[in-house]
């Protein structure tokens, strides 16, 4: 169904004057109060370029402000079950990043297990005034500090391994269904690529045998094995570059 254009521009006018400047976030609560609107239905009108605001882009190695993270969060578990692509473009749009970030941070998000020993040694860190990336460190929990500092402040230390936490919305058809083989190809196949524009879904699609979206959101989970991939293989081609001094040598040859 085709959004009247009237509408579009309404949400957009509102939704600039809700921009908080300082948090870079659209209060859409406010929004939805003028409009006489609920929240997603202005956020599927909403059309940031028409607006002129300039979405985020957060990955999910930066350190996000855990506020957003928060309200993220608390987003998609009171509005959605089973998150579909569409689902997280206006769950992206709700906190102004781009969704493919906020899929991969959410990711990250419900990967992390907290455990009673854990979240005592933060306890105990916290109560001497240390910093969360010091915290990070000290635990060794191989997690970002954001991370970190959600799961601790959302976690009911008499309830850890009690509660399950809710997934549902990681239930997307796209992110299952994937078997090892299938992920070691597409890293295969995404290395060949320098140019994030120029990779040739078309061709990678019918070579695995996913379709074009569910490869491009299986990229999005696999990217720290690309990055590590990438890495490796970047120093690999350095150990075998000659050094400078070895390639003048060399192209002197032996003296008669």
């Amino acid at each position: 169904m085709q959004i009247p254009l009237e509408l579009v521009y309404r949400v957009g006018y509102a939704a600039r004057k809700h921009y908080n400047t300082r948090t870079c976030r659209v209060n859409w609560e406010g929004v939805s109060k003028e409009l006489r609107i609920p929240i997603l239905g202005c956020l599927e009108c909403f059309d940031a370029r028409q607006a002129g605001i300039s979405l985020r882009r957060l990955p999910e190695s930066h350190e996000w402000p855990v506020e957003d993270i928060v309200a993220l969060k608390q987003f998609t578990e009171s509005n959605f079950q089973h998150m579909s692509v569409y689902d997280w473009e206006l769950s992206g749009k709700y906190i102004n990043i781009d969704h493919s970030d906020c899929i991969a941070k959410m990711w990250a998000v419900s990967k992390f297990q907290m455990t009673p020993m854990l979240f005592d040694e933060i306890t105990e860190y916290r109560q001497a005034g240390l910093l969360w990336p010091t915290i990070c460190h000290k635990t060794m929990c191989g997690c970002p500090p954001d991370i970190l500092r959600v799961a601790y402040m959302s976690t009911n230390r008499s309830k850890i391994g009690k509660v399950k936490r809710p997934k549902a919305q990681f239930s997307i058809s796209k992110h299952q269904h994937w078997t090892k083989e299938e992920d070691n190809r597409l890293v295969e196949l995404l290395l060949q690529y320098d140019n994030k524009s120029d990779v040739d879904w078309n061709f990678i699609s019918k070579t695995i045998g996913h379709s074009k979206n569910a490869c491009r959101y299986r990229r999005i989970l696999l990217r720290p094995r690309l990055k590590e991939r990438q890495s490796a293989d970047a120093e690999e081609n350095l150990s075998d570059t000659p050094t400078s001094a070895s390639s003048r040598t060399a192209g002197r040859g032996t003296p008669i």
